[in-house]
Formats: structure tokens, sequence, C-alpha cells
């Protein structure tokens, strides 16, 4: 990833990294009178340092426009975003997973949606390419709802090798076009998902979208053109998951 720290905003997303990924956090800057005693109590729990976050240049450099409620997190990016070798080495596939394929998505907000549906459907990762791909950032965080600290985030050298493993791996492997002759309320989904979520504007690439094993499209009213990819992504998953209920559980 670009950056390997970058600073997370509020109570809510930095009580999720202490509670499910405190290794990833450095460093908590509390505000003066800053006193919620549940916070302080994951900070201990975790043994991480914390520093006094007083108003001024700092503060404005670490929170941009972020309302952080005095409360920001230092989050380093290596200790959460897991490479792929090692990923994958430790997955043990079963017939009731899915994972995520991020295809050059370049709008942190897509990204941040799509983490949190991947986490609500019960998906088992979210795999994002090293180049020409949106980072975690403290917005990607705040929109995915603290999820990007539960569903492993996993980064990838090259998008081809990598579906060209998971199909070796088992997996059948989908991508998401809208011109697609199959709709995904009618894939069988059968065995271990991947899923293959476009870039905004080129959608997936040619050459990945040859290595799929199925395209698909989602059906839609004929004056609506698109859905967005965060959108597509939690129909896909959606659909996904009611043929696996054992992943919701």
């Amino acid at each position: 990833m670009k950056h390997n720290k970058v600073f997370i905003y509020g109570k809510h997303a930095v009580s999720e990294a202490l509670e499910h990924a405190p290794h990833s956090i450095s460093k908590v800057f509390l505000a003066p009178g800053q006193g919620d005693a549940d916070l302080r109590k994951l900070i201990r729990q975790a043994d991480v340092p914390v520093a006094e976050l007083r108003s001024g240049g700092r503060a404005r450099d670490m929170g941009g426009s972020e309302a952080h409620q005095g409360i920001i997190g230092a989050l380093i990016i290596s200790q959460l975003v897991r490479p792929y070798e090692e990923f994958i080495r430790d997955l043990k596939v079963t017939p009731d997973m899915s994972l995520v394929l991020l295809g050059e998505i370049k709008d942190p907000q897509n990204v941040g949606a799509i983490i949190r549906s991947a986490a609500a459907f019960g998906a088992s990762g979210i795999l994002m390419p090293k180049h020409n791909q949106a980072p975690i950032t403290g917005s990607v965080v705040k929109v995915s709802a603290g999820m990007v600290f539960r569903v492993p985030i996993v980064e990838v050298g090259n998008m081809n090798m990598t579906v060209r493993d998971l199909k070796d791996r088992g997996f059948t492997v989908y991508g998401l076009e809208g011109d697609a002759k199959m709709s995904v309320t009618d894939a069988s989904y059968d065995g271990p998902s991947a899923f293959i979520m476009g870039n905004e504007e080129k959608g997936i690439r040619a050459k990945t979208a040859e290595l799929c094993d199925t395209l698909l499209a989602i059906p839609m009213h004929p004056r609506t053109e698109s859905l967005n990819v965060a959108a597509s992504a939690a129909v896909v998953l959606h659909a996904w998951s009611t043929k696996h209920p054992k992943a919701l559980q």
C-alpha cells in the first residue's frame, strides 16, 4: 500500500481497531479531558501508548477534515494488511467461503463501502492490488464502519496471477460486468467463490475478465443504466449469501 501510517478518527474506529486488530495501532492521541472509560480500558488491554492531543497544527495535520471527537489513532498499514502469500498459506478453503478482489478501485468511499458489505455478507477476505488502487486510509476505515479490522485485508502483487492461483485452489471466479448474460440471481455459487469488482470507469481489465469462470450482471429497471461498484458488490454478495447461509453464522 502507498502509505505505511495513516490516522483514524473517533471513538468507534479506534475502539474497533483496539478490539480486533490491536497490533496495528502504534499510538492513541487523546484530547485533554477525554476520559471515556471503555476506550481507556481497551487501550490498557492492548498496551498501546497514549499521547496528548492538543488543538493546533499537529491536531489539524492528523485530523484533516475528519471529526475526531478528541480521539485519533495511528494505524500502521503493514501491520493490518497481509501479503497474499501469507494469507493463502493459512487459509482453510471451504465451500461456504467467498473472497472479494478489488480491481483497481480509485474512490476510498467505494473501498470502505465494499469492505462493510463484505463483512455483512460473510466474505473471508478483501484482496487489493498493490498498485493503481485506493489504499486503506482514515476515510476508508470510517466508511467501512470499522469492518476493515474484522475482515482480512490482503495485498496482491499481480491480479491475474492471483486469479489463476485461486482457481487452482478450487475457487470459482466471478467478474461483475454490466452486459454479462448471466444474472447474479441465477448463478449457483457452488463451492468457494471469488468476486472481482472492476474499476469505477473502466470495469474489469480485459485480460482479467478472460480468466473469470463466469461474468455476472445485475438485473435492473431499464431507466437505470448501472449501479456504482460499491452497490454492485452489496447486491452480488447478498445473492451469494442466500446460497450459503452458513457464511452468516
